[in-house]
């Protein structure tokens, strides 16, 4: 069938976190401010976002979407501290994290997206939300001159289940009006982007240019470890 449509994911698809100068992470801001609005020392605060995270991990893997309000709570129902202008506190610098200390764009993603354009392909992000929402990773792709790229946008925080539930893909599908049989979507992680590409009837790509699955999962038709090869291993390998 004539491959009308791509979508992509997001994180470890078409952009990363990345230290800044100095060798600070996005985690780093985080687990400050866990310390600092937990009054906790480094090493609890540290420890304290480690849990909240596999709790929120947890939850993705339930499908369901919890996210930095959800992480957030926990650190605070953890520390026994309470009160709204706590919460949003924390919530907000778990949400501002990556996009305060810098975010890359993966080398040839943005080309690559303009290929399918060209090619008269319709294009879409299937975004699963963690630390940051559908809101900054919005304002995140825009900055990075990725946005307009992109004709429609699924974060799960915004349609309420995480990827590999087919909400998320058919939402995206749905949005560009074309058949799930004549669309491919291209990510890093066999579980979620693989698993459900495959479960609607959509071809399926995984880039393992930024993190390479390994786990047990069955594999995408093809696999790139760049977002240059994409044009290519759509024409040769999910036909």
């Amino acid at each position: 069938m004539k491959l009308d449509a791509v979508t992509f994911d997001c994180w470890g698809t078409l952009i990363f976190d990345r230290p800044n100068p100095d060798g600070v992470t996005s985690l780093d801001l985080r687990v400050a401010a866990v310390a600092r609005i937990c009054e906790l020392d480094d090493e609890r605060a540290r420890a304290l976002l480690s849990d909240a995270w596999t709790y929120h991990f947890e939850r993705w893997r339930a499908l369901e979407s919890f996210g930095s309000p959800g992480m957030a709570k926990f650190c605070l129902d953890a520390a026994k501290l309470d009160g709204d202008a706590r919460l949003a506190e924390l919530t907000e610098v778990f949400e501002e994290a990556s996009d305060a200390n810098g975010v890359e764009v993966v080398e040839g993603a943005p080309e690559a997206i303009a290929e399918m354009r060209s090619a008269g392909r319709r294009t879409a992000l299937i975004c699963d939300t963690g630390f940051s929402p559908g809101r900054v990773v919005r304002r995140i792709l825009g900055e990075k001159g990725v946005l307009d790229l992109l004709e429609i946008l699924s974060f799960s925080d915004e349609v309420g289940v995480p990827k590999p539930h087919e909400r998320m893909f058919r939402h995206a599908l749905d949005g560009l009006g074309v058949a799930p049989g004549a669309a491919a979507h291209v990510g890093d992680l066999k579980r979620t982007d693989v698993a459900g590409a495959r479960a609607i009837g959509m071809r399926s790509v995984r880039f393992n240019g930024v993190y390479n699955d390994d786990g047990e999962e069955a594999d995408a038709d093809v696999v790139i470890s760049s977002m240059r090869e994409l044009g290519r291993a759509l024409e040769n390998g999910t036909s």
